[in-house]
């Protein structure tokens, strides 16, 4: 650790690299809806939602809601197309997902095989990991159905106007025509195939970053840099990490399997905990950042309504800070 000591800031610069990506892919989808935001302002956001999804437990909840609320209260745009963003950016990052953990499985195969020989006695380790893939690409394919441009809400709503209940049926009634244009947000996202792919590959550098991440930690508490032996650790911990989804940043689950891989592939306990620890470390600093520009945040920068109320976002923004 004394060692890491001078090159400790180094660590946090593939967060900064893999939050741009992420933030790009999601410029990318705002401009299939004719919201042209500069990834200069959705940055901040990224970075302050990111914050949030690593302190809350079942985070992705708050940080979807928070993300919607800041597009509103900072970039203009609406909170039904930040919900619609939201609902795109899983369908296309679970996509990328999916093909990480695919090439993940492909370049450790021999390194994951080696562990599952060393902790289980047999190799279904690397079977298990690759097989792994086909959660997040089953989730795009349910997310994608979304974006085919069948009108799925506005079939939902006419089913809910025929249903005996009058406060159902106005409802519905009322309903109607918020319904029809989510549909019609949902049709153009996916008539954008060359940006829908563009925003893909963009998500998939921001995975690929994670490895470079571990590559570069590794390397910092005295282990080998090799990316290789990054990228199976990573997609070895992310069967472990779906299991503590609901935890804070999959507080001790998480910790314990970098702790269990690492040492069985070979890297000595203490630099094994010494990942950790860095690992922990840079987290907290980026979550520090994180609330600091979320309080940065809390004043919308569009300009307010003609009533002079406040809009509803900058009153979620204020109190998720």
């Amino acid at each position: 650790m004394a060692e890491t000591g001078r090159w400790a800031p180094v660590a946090l610069v593939p967060f900064a690299v893999m939050t741009a990506l992420d933030a790009n892919g999601m410029r990318i989808l705002l401009g299939t809806l004719g919201r042209p935001v500069p990834l200069a302002r959705l940055l901040p956001i990224r970075i302050a939602a990111e914050a949030l999804h690593m302190t809350a437990p079942a985070g992705f909840v708050v940080a979807d809601s928070a993300t919607a609320a800041l597009l509103d209260a900072r970039c203009g745009v609406p909170l039904g197309e930040g919900a619609v963003l939201a609902v795109a950016r899983k369908w296309l990052v679970m996509r990328a997902h999916g093909t990480y953990i695919l090439l993940g499985a492909l370049c450790g195969s021999s390194m994951l095989a080696g562990v599952s020989m060393r902790l289980l006695g047999n190799r279904s380790l690397a079977w298990a990991v690759g097989a792994s893939a086909l959660a997040p690409f089953g989730l795009s394919l349910a997310f994608g159905t979304q974006f085919h441009g069948k009108a799925s809400l506005g079939r939902l709503y006419s089913a809910l106007g025929k249903l005996p209940w009058l406060s159902i049926r106005a409802w519905a009634e009322r309903s109607r025509g918020s319904a029809a244009r989510v549909d019609g947000h949902l049709s153009r996202i996916g008539a954008a195939r060359s940006a829908t792919w563009l925003a893909t590959a963009s998500f998939l550098g921001a995975w690929l970053f994670e490895a470079a991440e571990t590559c570069l930690l590794v390397r910092l508490v005295g282990g080998p840099l090799d990316f290789g032996f990054a990228i199976a650790v990573e997609v070895g911990i992310s069967l472990v990490r779906s299991v503590a989804n609901v935890a804070p940043a999959g507080l001790g689950v998480q910790d314990a399997g970098y702790a269990l891989l690492l040492q069985a592939m070979g890297l000595p306990g203490q630099t094994s905990a010494a990942f950790v620890l860095v690992k922990r470390g840079k987290e907290i600093v980026w979550i520090c950042a994180g609330y600091v520009l979320l309080a940065a945040m809390r004043r919308p920068s569009v300009a307010p309504m003609a009533s002079g109320t406040e809009p509803t976002s900058a009153r979620l923004v204020r109190r998720a800070a």
